[in-house]
């Protein structure tokens, strides 16, 4: 066992390198634009208001996202150093939590959270929304970080009844229910799960409290405007919600399938030790909740994407538990995962539904790191923005970005014969400008 955890940490160091060298090129794109505008134009809780009550519900990503700071961000510092802050910050928690319910040591518990991170990499369905774009972090990646937060604090109560470890929790279930729609359904179902396990006063107000918030969160005007109206019939819609849920159960099914062996092989310590403390029917039932985000994405017709980040993870570990009670002699073929993950990505559907490809991400990030000149692509960047900034044109016509990265996120502009976007209608109104596309 130690042959092969050397052999993932000595990977997921590499990765971890990797990722910090390619956020040095990272860029201000999209989302972070329209954000910053609109704050500007109404002020920051003006703005709250106007996205809740026309955009969605996710208060507390939204929130956070409008104090983007690229108007006074000339240099372009945040894009390079929030994404380093946030994959330490997220080391740091794991860190954390291994040495407070494992007993590890620091160092330890240090290279159990590499080893976790790794398997956390590998899973992103998209790792450039997810790392790299400061909107999609602060939604998507930041929450996920404040759940290992959460975790800690609730464990750290209950053994020490610490009142400021009670009122901690509460204030991260608040923060994490308007994060983003799946996590908050993971948190509220484990909640409820962790209520039924230890009734209490505590815990009920944790689930009372939750509740509350997850209904602001989705009961929020914006969600309502943004649902997908549809002239097709009752058993017309129920047929494709039906198959959305099928197809996307698959498709996360075979991707974990694929790498569990290697999981419990690496982490069969720490498997081992909650499987002796809850048992195959509790085991289960924790798995299970990961199927209520798979539902509601279903229903609103939502197929693979950066939203299933937390479903993959979640979906992973309490499924590695329900193995070790099933079959814990799976962690034998964990050399097929390891060279699972080194395969390519298995470009097999079209580009709609290209998030159904399997991709472990990391022949990307190597393609990335030695392949992509991310300091040309830095430079043309650089000097798209300078061009926009200086010119006093009310419609421009700009070059193509000619060296495309893989990790890093990026959506180039329309083109003069293509319809506008969202892409360039965010910089149009940012720069305030009447067009802006690029070449044919």
């Amino acid at each position: 066992m130690k042959i092969v955890q050397n052999i993932i940490l000595f990977l997921s160091i590499i990765v971890f390198i990797g990722l910090v060298y390619i956020s040095f090129f990272n860029v201000y794109q999209t989302d972070d634009y329209i954000f910053s505008y609109t704050t500007h134009q109404l002020g920051l809780f003006n703005n709250i208001f106007d996205f809740y009550s026309r955009w969605g519900g996710r208060y507390f990503g939204y929130s956070l996202s409008m104090l983007n700071p690229v108007a006074c961000d000339q240099w372009g510092i945040l894009p390079k150093i929030y994404p380093i802050f946030l994959l330490c910050s997220f080391i740091a928690v794991l860190v954390l939590n291994i040495n407070y319910y494992f007993k590890f040591s620091v160092l330890e518990s240090v290279k159990k959270g590499f080893l976790f991170f790794f398997f956390y990499t590998v899973l992103l369905v998209s790792i450039s929304e997810h790392y790299f774009w400061i909107t999609g972090s602060n939604i998507y990646f930041l929450p996920f970080i404040l759940s290992g937060l959460l975790l800690y604090s609730i464990g750290q109560f209950h053994r020490s009844h610490r009142r400021s470890y009670f009122y901690l929790s509460c204030l991260l279930i608040v923060l994490l229910m308007g994060s983003n729609e799946i996590l908050a359904l993971l948190l509220w179902g484990s909640l409820m799960m962790f209520y039924n396990q230890n009734r209490n006063k505590q815990n009920l107000t944790l689930i009372l409290l939750g509740t509350s918030f997850l209904l602001i969160s989705f009961l929020a005007p914006g969600n309502f405007n943004r649902l997908v109206t549809s002239d097709e019939s009752f058993a017309t819609k129920w047929f494709k919600r039906i198959a959305i849920m099928g197809a996307n159960s698959t498709y996360i099914f075979i991707k974990i399938i694929l790498v569990i062996p290697l999981f419990v092989k690496i982490f069969e310590e720490e498997l081992s030790a909650v499987s002796k403390k809850v048992n195959l029917k509790t085991a289960g039932k924790m798995w299970l909740i990961s199927f209520l985000p798979l539902i509601f994405v279903a229903f609103i017709f939502n197929t693979i994407g950066r939203q299933f980040e937390s479903i993959m993870i979640f979906y992973l570990a309490t499924g590695a538990v329900v193995w070790m009670f099933l079959y814990e002699q799976i962690k034998k073929y964990w050399w097929i995962s390891l060279i699972v993950i080194f395969l390519p990505s298995i470009d097999f559907f079209p580009p709609k539904y290209s998030n159904f490809n399997l991709n472990y991400n990391l022949n990307t990030i190597i393609e990335e790191v030695f392949q992509t000149n991310l300091h040309a692509y830095h430079t043309e960047i650089r000097e798209r923005i300078e061009t926009i900034e200086n010119s006093k044109q009310d419609s421009l016509i700009l070059p193509k970005i000619h060296h495309l990265p893989k990790v890093l996120y990026f959506e180039e502009l329309p083109t003069i014969k293509e319809e506008g976007n969202y892409v360039n209608d965010q910089l149009q109104k940012y720069f305030d400008k009447k067009s802006i596309r690029i070449e044919e």
